[in-house]
């Protein structure tokens, strides 16, 4: 195993993810897996569970080890391309993840699993039955494998983080001449169809597509999906944040920003949701709330003067 892992930290990550579509992990992976498995093969006939439960350590030594070698493979990545190279490390760790659970429900591991535990649940045979079938149950749910699969679940958190917060980062970086439009003095188009694409918004538009497009890629569905719905409700936050909130908008610039919002932003997230606006409310809602008629606007007005003169003189009788 040493020599297998040796050369896959000095050989570069492949670009292209593996030809299994569902699980687009790094060829190794699928090495390591087999060896373990017939690591177990040769030691589940053995008779004593105190034999067979020294292998299941070495076994989950290895597994550590190997997650730590992909975690220094990771860090080691850097330059172009390194967002596809940690999406495919994010992959394997999933892969792994979902063996480890399949192996947990397999006899063979329950049963370490119970000779393990042994010991633990002896000494507690004098508290109350209630605590004692509490204890059971953890038998019956917990696995072999529940420190490690904490620590690969930990890592693939870290891993799909760094995409999104790399992503987010750099989207901030290209939104700045957006940011700073004068949306207060911004001419109204009398025809929807001859508003297009603020151009200040385009390398930020372009950044996002490029990226989604990329994780979907690389990315297997399942994570894909996790990626791309925290990258949506982060640039929500971003730019209603610091773009809607940091200005002032007339008539022009209500429409125009969302004719942005929902004409080119929504539609990158479209793509994979038939409901792209339930992961950007924020700045739905501001699009309502600057594109309000003025009749609406001074309702709406009143309707909250009078709601917060209510809740003063409740606030004051309690």
């Amino acid at each position: 195993m040493d020599a297998m892992l040796s050369d896959s930290l000095q050989t570069e990550i492949v670009m292209e993810p593996s030809e299994i579509e569902e699980f687009k992990i790094m060829p190794f992976a699928e090495i390591f897996i087999t060896l373990l498995q017939t690591i177990t093969e040769r030691y589940e006939g053995l008779p004593q569970p105190g034999h067979r439960l020294q292998f299941l350590e070495l076994q989950l030594e290895l597994l550590d080890d190997f997650r730590v070698r992909l975690l220094q493979l990771g860090n080691a990545e850097n330059g172009e391309g390194i967002d596809s190279k940690i999406a495919i490390i994010a992959n394997t760790t999933h892969y792994i993840e979902n063996v480890l659970v399949d192996w947990g429900q397999m006899l063979h591991f329950l049963n370490l699993y119970y000779y393990k535990n042994q010991s633990e649940i002896t000494k507690t045979r004098n508290l109350l039955s209630s605590e004692l079938d509490n204890s059971l149950t953890d038998v019956d749910t917990d696995t072999v494998f529940v420190e490690i699969l904490s620590l690969y679940r930990h890592m693939k958190k870290d891993l799909l983080y760094a995409l999104v917060d790399s992503t987010v980062l750099k989207a901030r970086y290209c939104s700045k001449n957006y940011r700073r439009e004068s949306w207060s003095r911004m001419t109204i188009m009398k025809d929807m169809r001859s508003y297009s694409l603020t151009p200040s918004a385009c390398p930020m538009f372009e950044l996002l597509g490029t990226k989604l497009h990329q994780f979907k890629k690389y990315l297997t569905v399942k994570l894909f999906i996790v990626v791309w719905r925290l990258v949506a409700q982060q640039i929500d936050v971003f730019l209603y944040e610091k773009l809607v909130l940091a200005n002032t908008f007339n008539e022009g610039g209500a429409k125009q920003f969302k004719f942005d919002t929902m004409r080119n932003l929504l539609p990158l997230f479209a793509q994979y949701t038939d409901k792209p606006d339930s992961y950007c409310t924020h700045l739905n809602e501001a699009c309502i709330l600057l594109n309000i008629t003025q009749g609406s606007a001074l309702l709406l007005k009143d309707m909250l003067t009078a709601l917060e003169g209510a809740t003063g003189v409740e606030d004051k009788r309690g």
